[in-house]
């Protein structure tokens, strides 16, 4: 059977995402797959984009890698939900209130709070 169009990017990206959170973590591609019950070719394919990963294999990946599961989906660096849910996970607020604001949220330092409350 044929893939779907844009499937291959879509493995490509996740894969690239998997790969760069896994190296983040320090956690051995190895150690990964037997931890996620994976083969680890299989995982290998994964990070290389030529697979693109079951759900149940994306569940056990992001909580191996300590992330939800939308933090491995969400791979377009230009969407400002990526570029949110990475601010967040890194602890980086400014960038997180600003991805917020381009995505039309009101947000409002504590100080500005406190000088109008």
């Amino acid at each position: 059977m044929p893939r779907r169009p844009g499937t291959a990017s879509l493995a490509r990206r996740i894969g690239a995402r998997i790969r760069s959170l896994r190296v983040e973590t320090g956690i051995t591609q190895e150690k990964l797959a037997w931890n996620c019950n994976l083969a680890k070719p299989y995982l290998s394919q994964i990070e290389a984009g030529k697979r693109l990963p079951s759900l149940p294999a994306l569940v056990a990946l992001a909580k191996q890698l300590g992330v939800e599961l939308a933090d491995l989906i969400l791979t377009e660096g230009k969407d400002p939900r990526f570029r949110f849910a990475e601010a967040a996970r890194c602890g980086d607020w400014q960038s997180a209130i600003d991805a917020l604001r381009e995505l039309g949220f009101a947000c409002t330092s504590r100080e500005s709070r406190a000088r109008s409350g």
